[in-house]
């Protein structure tokens, strides 16, 4: 076996072997209920399915395949999204303005500037998450 064939191989186990995240998505198209999965760090790699679990076992039917076009084409395969390039700790600028305000909020609240952030963004993101899981979020409606 040639040198460039054994290193594809190896290219395309590494990457399918990946814990890439994958989301399920309910749809209707006006034409009844069906299931989109789909791979947030491989464009393009989705599936549908008229059950949750067709849907997922069609996208990993064509997993590989796809990984192993794309290396062919010299295309640039992602990792994954990993919670372990997060450490937690981030540099924000905001206007004085706004600075002044949250540090006031704060003190108010009786708990530090940075606890105050962390409620507020927490509290932000669950908004957030629930708008997304009940389809009201703008980008996420189902096609009518």
């Amino acid at each position: 076996m040639d040198k460039r064939v054994r290193d594809l191989k190896k290219k395309i186990e590494y990457y399918a072997n990946l814990p890439y995240i994958t989301t399920l998505v309910q749809q209707d198209d006006g034409h009844g209920i069906y299931y989109l999965a789909k791979v947030i760090e491989l464009p393009g790699l989705m599936m549908t399915g008229d059950t949750p679990e067709e849907a997922l076992a069609e996208l990993e039917s064509v997993r590989r395949e796809w990984i192993e076009t794309n290396l062919k084409l010299g295309n640039k395969m992602p990792e994954p999204i990993s919670s372990s390039r997060y450490s937690g700790k981030m540099v924000l600028r905001m206007t004085p303005s706004l600075h002044e305000t949250l540090a006031t909020v704060a003190e108010l609240e009786g708990v530090s500037l940075n606890q105050y952030m962390i409620s507020a963004l927490s509290r932000s993101a669950g908004r957030a998450e629930i708008m997304i899981k009940e389809r009201k979020a703008p980008y996420n409606k189902s096609k009518k």
